[in-house]
């Protein structure tokens, strides 16, 4: 059986990922990282005992204090990551329920909520451009573009672009696994250092790139769906995705540009100083082969997709058959198109003389987001929680206390800006479901759009790349790039590129965003 490209560079990198894990540890390392999981553990039950046993905080009953301190729980954990995220998301389920805040049917219901739907959908799509190779192919196509001629520049732009762009309908993960596979095997043909500003630039776009262009669509990641999910609860609004792409996609070219020019900033790359292996380039190429018929099908099915996405009910309307396009939301459309490729034929198998398609289960159980399901699952309950206990609205108002007589464009501004910063320390599945709430609540106190608010805080929350213990594609670049990266290299660019696109968001939603919107 064929095995894709992107599943061999996946297997290279998590060895490397496991090499690093398995170094000797001192005692004392050993030690210390006990204590510190034993803290992470005991810490989440104490401090929600702790709130339970106070008197009810001014503007919460004792049913908002019990959301609270069960809330407590889970985001300690999720912070401290004291167990694998999944599992902590899991554990909304018996952690709600002994409490009593929640029946463990309602959680349940959760599994099937038109949010997870879009992800399971959407991820079986994306799987097959990653079973045909065609992700990869993308990838070395736009190395091989006559515009970069053997420029470091360009091809440092190509490169930010188009991993940026591809992440925006595929899942920034293993765009990072294969875009940190090509840099490598760049540097490494052009025999530079670490030190080298073009190695410097490609470790940290590797993981940059495709983070921050995961705020185009919401296929773009798992913090996308949680806020379309939460924002429907809360504002009985479903966040389509063309309203999503409408604002997100140009903004995502305009975030590229600044992420762009502020690596040209920090790591200015010299024409002279670089000489591109544009023999290494047409080699990957060749290698690849003409476009299969696999590859063929994969682009078709992403491509009727996005239409029906993004005009589905109008296209509908026009044939006559307006009642079929009231049912094309976003889920149903990535639910039809993942089940349509099970049905499309791309060979016939030589043995079994049986046609072979474009999807089989086993491919599709190792491509759902099954992981992201269960971790939405947790956060959608987490921010259920939030707003039937009505803490949204009691922070909301301890937030105006604070902040006083101010304008709401400065107090929108500086939830983008919080948001930006925190999702640089704090795993952003854990501060969605808590800034959400509270941004819905602040919007309708001083009277700004909640609704865009909202999806301005979703597109920052896309920004962590500062460090490893937080960004799980960072974590992948500096374990898997053979000293290359640079920890520090990082810290500077995520902190300047967190300032500026921060920047950028706000004023985008907040001028052209009703006009876009209408």
């Amino acid at each position: 059986m064929h095995t894709p490209a992107y599943q061999t560079v996946s297997r290279e990198v998590t060895d490397n990922i496991t090499d690093a894990e398995s170094a000797p540890m001192t005692t004392a390392m050993r030690t210390a990282n006990l204590r510190r999981q034993l803290i992470s553990l005991f810490a989440g039950p104490f401090l929600c005992f702790l709130i339970m046993s106070l008197p009810p905080l001014a503007g919460l009953s004792e049913h908002g204090m019990l959301c609270l301190a069960a809330c407590s729980w889970l985001l300690i954990w999720w912070i401290t990551e004291v167990l694998p995220l999944p599992v902590t998301s899991l554990m909304a389920i018996p952690i709600f329920a002994f409490m009593g805040i929640m029946d463990p049917n309602k959680v349940f219901a959760f599994m099937g909520h038109p949010a997870m739907m879009l992800i399971f959908g959407a991820t079986i799509i994306v799987g097959v451009w990653k079973e045909s190779n065609l992700i990869e192919r993308y990838a070395y196509w736009c190395f091989n573009l006559p515009f970069i001629r053997s420029s470091p520049k360009r091809m440092v732009f190509v490169f930010t672009m188009g991993a940026g762009l591809m992440s925006s309908i595929a899942p920034n993960i293993p765009l990072v696994i294969l875009f940190i596979s090509i840099s490598l095997a760049i540097v490494k043909s052009c025999n530079l250092s670490a030190e080298n500003n073009f190695t410097r630039s490609l470790c940290t776009l590797s993981a940059m790139a495709p983070m921050f262009g995961g705020m185009g669509t919401p296929l773009g990641g798992a913090p996308n769906i949680i806020v379309i999910a939460i924002v429907a609860t809360a504002l009985g609004h479903d966040i389509t995705f063309f309203e999503w792409s409408a604002v997100g996609m140009p903004l995502c070219v305009l975030i590229m540009l600044c992420c762009f020019l502020v690596t040209s900033f920090l790591y200015p790359v010299h024409e002279n100083n670089v000489s591109i292996p544009q023999d290494y380039m047409k080699r990957k190429m060749e290698e690849l082969g003409p476009i299969t018929i696999y590859e063929h099908v994969a682009i078709w099915v992403m491509v009727v997709a996005l239409i029906l996405w993004c005009a589905g009910p109008q296209i509908f309307s026009l044939l006559g058959l307006p009642e079929i396009g009231k049912m094309l939301n976003a889920p149903v459309v990535a639910v039809l198109m993942g089940v349509a490729t099970f049905l499309v034929p791309i060979r016939r198998d030589q043995e079994s003389g049986k046609l072979v398609f474009a999807m089989n289960w086993d491919q599709a159980v190792r491509n759902i987001g099954w992981n992201i399901i269960v971790l939405q699952v947790g956060a959608v309950a987490f921010g259920q929680v939030l707003l039937e206990g009505g803490i949204d609205k009691w922070a909301a108002a301890g937030i105006q206390s604070l902040l006083g007589d101010v304008s709401g464009v400065v107090v929108w501004a500086a939830l983008v800006f919080l948001t930006g910063f925190l999702s640089q320390i704090i795993l952003c599945l854990a501060i969605i479901p808590l800034m959400i709430p509270i941004t819905i609540g602040l919007a309708q106190l001083y009277g700004f759009d909640p609704l865009l608010a909202c999806l301005s805080v979703g597109f920052v929350s896309n920004l962590t790349t500062m460090f490893p213990f937080s960004s799980v594609a960072v974590a992948i670049v500096m374990t898997s790039s053979d000293g290359y990266a640079r920890s520090k290299d990082f810290i500077l660019s995520g902190f300047l590129n967190t300032v500026g696109i921060t920047l950028l968001v706000f004023f985008f939603c907040y001028f052209a965003g009703p006009v876009i919107l209408g």
